[in-house]
């Protein structure tokens, strides 16, 4: 489908008990009736709903929601959102909010609830990825499980202040063919496995790892500065060898993996993420840019406002440094009192002349 077109449907929606042994309780609560999909072009599918958090009292529960894809569907997908809360830690600041949601999240093909038959298994659903966005959280990819089912890892959740719901985003890609699936796994293991790699790249000598391969017509694809590099006249088009000395090794090897797959080999955390997004800014890789600014955003606190306020400001992430800004308004007072605020007015007046302007609105 080549043209986007959005269905808004009815759902029923539902209150469900948790199935867990160890809990002894459930909720009753007022969810949206209403979920919006989106019909995107190569068998992908954006699916928005709202987690409801006006009426909660109770620690532990569940909602769900059932919907189809589009009209002349007659599968339907239930999704559970299970989760339970978690009060702030004594250490917290007072500004904090009260309570975060631990979030777990399932989605299953049913069968349609008006009709006895079984689910017809086209053999299309056992080749889909599904993958999350609930609040501001990163990217959440679910576990495909037998039966047709996707589960998440449980995952924090932290609200806007006196939000009354969370939204929740979910993204479904359907694979083509048998074919097309089989054929993204087999790209990804040329790199994983260094099969038949056309250039080489090696590092800095006084880093001890090996030089890693790839593939010049797939790095070429997916990243401008590869396709000048290899096709532009430069010593790499002829050599086939390139030394990197400005991003280290595990973070290239991560950039690697993410062009091949689309996934990096190991989680995003507050390590990688700043390097990583530096690394694909240079080679052009937007996607990973997008996604490592998304986990950024879900880690601002006290301890790194300051720092990662002046890593944006540097890099010219502007989501991210209004986020920061916003917090640092927010904290003002206990903002200035860390030695990085000293820092900060000498190494950058005028992002400090800002950041100080904020918290006086």
């Amino acid at each position: 489908m080549s043209e986007k077109k959005s269905v808004l449907l009815e759902a029923s929606t539902k209150m469900a008990s948790l199935s867990d042994s160890d809990v002894s309780s459930s909720i009753s609560v007022n969810v949206p009736s209403d979920v919006q999909v989106t019909a995107l072009s190569g068998g992908l599918y954006h699916i928005k709903w709202a987690f409801d958090i006006s009426s909660i009292e109770n620690a532990r529960g569940s909602q769900e929601t059932t919907f189809r894809l589009d009209q002349y569907s007659s599968a339907f997908y239930k999704l559970t959102l299970k989760f339970y809360k978690q009060d702030r830690e004594p250490d917290q600041c007072e500004c904090s909010p009260d309570t975060q949601f631990m979030v777990n999240l399932k989605l299953k093909r049913e069968a349609c609830p008006t009709s006895q038959w079984l689910i017809s298994m086209d053999g299309r659903d056992q080749s889909a990825a599904v993958w999350s966005r609930v609040g501001r959280c990163q990217k959440i990819i679910l576990d495909q499980l037998p039966y047709i089912v996707w589960k998440s890892e449980t995952f924090p959740v932290i609200p806007d202040w006196d939000a009354t719901e969370i939204p929740c985003q979910f993204w479904i890609k359907f694979y083509q063919s048998v074919g097309e699936i089989n054929a993204h796994r087999q790209f990804t293991n040329l790199y994983v496995n260094q099969l038949n790699c056309d250039v080489s790249f090696s590092f800095d000598e006084i880093n001890e790892d090996e030089p890693i391969g790839g593939h010049v017509f797939l790095l070429s694809a997916r990243s401008s500065v590869f396709a000048a590099m290899f096709h532009g006249g430069m010593q790499e088009t002829s050599t086939r060898k390139v030394c990197i000395k400005d991003i280290k090794a595990d973070i290239f090897k991560q950039l690697l993996h993410y062009i091949y797959s689309g996934r990096t080999s190991s989680k995003l955390s507050e390590e990688n993420a700043q390097p990583l997004f530096v690394a694909a800014d240079m080679y052009d890789i937007e996607d990973l840019k997008d996604e490592c600014v998304q986990f950024l955003l879900t880690c601002i606190k006290l301890e790194n406002a300051i720092n990662l306020m002046a890593w944006a400001h540097v890099h010219a992430v502007d989501s991210l440094k209004e986020a920061e800004l916003a917090f640092v308004a927010s904290h003002g007072k206990e903002i200035c009192k860390q030695d990085d605020w000293e820092r900060l007015i000498k190494n950058y007046p005028d992002l400090c002349l800002l950041a100080t302007r904020s918290m006086w609105k």
